[in-house]
């Protein structure tokens, strides 16, 4: 082979390498970490072929206490965007994924940073001086707005303006998908209104007071969404395991109020439940809280039908909500 022809071919190999290269670089996929799976899905619906999104988070952990692991570092290290829910949700992990992460475009400020809950009217916000005496107290309010399709959708503008800025090219697709998103969001939500027409009755029965009282207050916006009123919580801090005698005087409240059933997450003390449904004589409607793969409520759908069943359910006394 001449000179002349060694030259010619590997400038034809070097040519040839370079567009590959570019085309893999053009069709490669946003990466987005998320720390819940709903942040995950709304980010996959909005983004459809031009995304790929991962949850840290499996849908079975109770989100308030998680720990830094190193997976979580390895892949906001990968990312393009990391979405966090916001409103303090996972101010004990997060921060230290992202500082070991040693990505500079997903730290707070950068580009590839998000935080969902920015754009949901967050409720339940405390007032007054706020100390670690109070329990797990978020002072900019309630984080679980992810349980609401209406307020998941909102969020989505979020992750829009995320998406938007590490891949400017395609920010007209991602506000489509988000339209199309918040479309689908008022379906979802006008179907589990549906489904819990009978807790309405329940509700209008009982002179139009709540005949629903949680463990923990994390379903405050999926109860809003439905117009369904919250007699309380079984905790008197949150966060914090309630006593015996807070079990006893909670239970012969809500018994006297005609509170029909118990809402609580799936990952909170079974037995002090139990102890409470036995003192009450309410029922007991224990759901996932999150997406969970691999289970009856591996979509968002499936878990929001789900908790609404199961709410009936229990409220019913057609079942134990289990």
């Amino acid at each position: 082979m001449s000179f002349r022809t060694s030259i010619r071919y590997a400038l034809t190999v070097w040519l040839a390498l370079l567009t590959v290269g570019l085309t893999n670089q053009a069709s490669a996929k946003v990466k987005v970490v998320t720390t819940v799976p709903e942040l995950a899905y709304a980010a996959n619906a909005i983004g459809g072929e031009l995304v790929e999104a991962k949850a840290l988070l499996r849908g079975r952990e109770n989100p308030h206490f998680v720990d830094a692991v190193p997976e979580f570092t390895r892949l906001a290290a990968e990312a393009d965007v990391v979405c966090v829910v916001g409103l303090d949700l996972e101010i004990g992990y997060m921060p230290a994924v992202l500082s070991r992460s040693g990505n500079a475009k997903v730290q707070p400020g950068g580009i590839g940073y998000c935080e969902a809950g920015k754009s949901v009217n967050a409720v339940d916000k405390p007032s007054g001086p706020i100390d670690r005496s109070m329990g797990d107290v978020h002072p900019s309010g309630n984080p679980h707005f992810f349980l609401s399709p209406k307020n998941l959708a909102a969020s989505g503008n979020e992750i829009v303006a995320a998406l938007s800025r590490v891949d400017p090219s395609h920010a007209q697709s991602y506000r489509n998908g988000l339209a199309q998103f918040v479309k689908s969001m008022a379906s979802l939500d006008q179907e589990i209104d549906g489904l819990l027409a009978p807790i309405k009755k329940l509700q209008k029965d009982n002179g139009g007071r709540g005949v629903i009282i949680e463990y923990h207050r994390e379903f405050s916006y999926f109860l809003n969404d439905h117009n369904l009123l919250n007699f309380g919580s079984i905790e008197d801090k949150p966060g914090v395991p309630p006593s015996a005698g807070r079990l006893a005087e909670v239970a012969i409240a809500a018994k006297a109020s005609g509170v029909k059933v118990v809402l609580a997450a799936d990952y909170f003390p079974k037995k002090t439940l139990d102890r409470f449904a036995e003192l009450s004589g309410v029922g007991l409607a224990v759901v996932p809280t999150m997406i969970q793969t691999g289970s009856k409520t591996s979509t968002y759908d499936e878990l929001q039908r789900h908790i609404a069943r199961t709410l009936v359910s229990a409220a019913t006394k057609s079942g134990q909500g289990y």
